[in-house]
């Protein structure tokens, strides 16, 4: 009986307990993922090249509730990377957070772009690839693979641009089309994480997100639109858009995000080689102009806006369809759009209100 005990609880421990590298572990996603996964019982380390404004807020955050301190390392320099995992013992999973991640970004400076998204991606699989083989990799891709979609027949309502012939949002037949620095960076990342599962049998998958929201996101213009929008409309900014407000994404929460990471490493068995849509799905979709007449209805505010040119190669419309992860692992978001948009606005506010 004894023994049987023993037998279980070592395999109770060895199925629930994982050690992962994140890198880019103290950025947005990264640090939504730390959290998740020290809370659920995991081994964590996180590498950063500590580069982006707000990470050093989330590294404060990270180490006074876990201890735990980001490596200052960047992806994109093997001399950097390898002298530091020589000094690790294996990890389970790498979650590749780690990236360039801002379209305007990769237009001012293609070269950087592609070293951090491209080279660096090629880094952590050549050092798995050789050192770690059974190690398994998650990357995060980008909706930006398919380009600006501008074959994609669209109509148009009040608010919002609508793509008719996938009301289901996009899954991944959609035909890749890289656009600018940005997409050509993140295409040739996915294209890694494929290819080195079919040619030297690694275990990987792509995560190819739309819109992730969620806390521990500090808004840029470019990026991180939601909370850049919400925070500027809060604080009475008058806001410039890029193009005139009818621009659609699906809202992740970071949270969910984290979760499927999970699930997707206990899953791993289940696929090889797959590239995922990933994202909050047609019933978590919005527009900026149905986020501001949210905002105002819930704020009784009025939102000043400027219409002005679309960024390049931007989208009218990502919804993903999340049909093929779902099929595989269960996973489906759970924070719908109501909850996650009340709590980002209660944050918001609350930093407002304590200066």
């Amino acid at each position: 009986m004894r023994n049987d005990f023993a037998r279980w609880s070592e395999y109770f421990i060895r199925e629930s307990f994982m050690r992962w590298l994140v890198t880019g572990g103290v950025g947005f996603i990264g640090t939504n993922l730390v959290t998740h996964l020290v809370e659920t019982g995991n081994d964590v380390v996180i590498i950063d090249d500590m580069s982006r404004i707000g990470v050093d807020l989330n590294a404060k955050f990270l180490k006074e509730k876990f201890g735990i301190k980001p490596n200052k390392i960047d992806v994109s320099r093997n001399d950097e990377l390898l002298p530091f995992l020589r000094t690790q013992s294996k990890f389970d999973v790498v979650a590749h957070l780690a990236g360039q991640v801002s379209l305007l970004e990769s237009i001012k400076d293609p070269m950087r772009d592609f070293a951090v998204n491209a080279q660096g991606t090629l880094n952590i699989l050549n050092y798995i690839r050789t050192a770690s083989s059974e190690t398994i990799l998650l990357g995060m891709s980008s909706n930006k693979l398919y380009g600006d979609l501008n074959k994609i027949k669209f109509s148009e309502t009040d608010t919002r641009y609508v793509a008719t012939d996938w009301p289901n949002g996009f899954n991944e037949s959609l035909p890749l089309d890289f656009h600018a620095p940005y997409g050509c960076s993140k295409g040739i990342a996915d294209q890694y994480l494929a290819d080195f599962s079919r040619t030297y049998g690694l275990r990987t998958a792509s995560l190819r997100q739309s819109s992730v929201y969620g806390p521990h996101q500090h808004p840029r213009s470019d990026q991180g639109w939601v909370t850049h929008l919400v925070t500027e409309a809060i604080y009475g900014q008058e806001i410039q858009l890029n193009g005139i407000g009818k621009q659609v994404r699906d809202l992740l929460h970071a949270v969910d995000l984290a979760k499927l990471f999970v699930l997707l490493a206990k899953n791993v068995s289940l696929f090889s080689t797959h590239q995922f849509n990933i994202g909050g799905g047609q019933s978590n979709s919005l527009s900026i102009l149905e986020l501001f007449s949210r905002l105002e209805q819930t704020l009784g505010i009025k939102v000043v806006f400027k219409t002005g040119p679309e960024r390049p190669s931007d989208q009218k419309v990502f919804i993903s369809d999340n049909s093929a992860v779902t099929a595989l692992t269960g996973w489906q978001p759970e924070i719908n759009l109501d909850f996650g948009l009340s709590q980002l606005i209660e944050s918001v506010r609350s930093k407002k209100d304590t200066g």
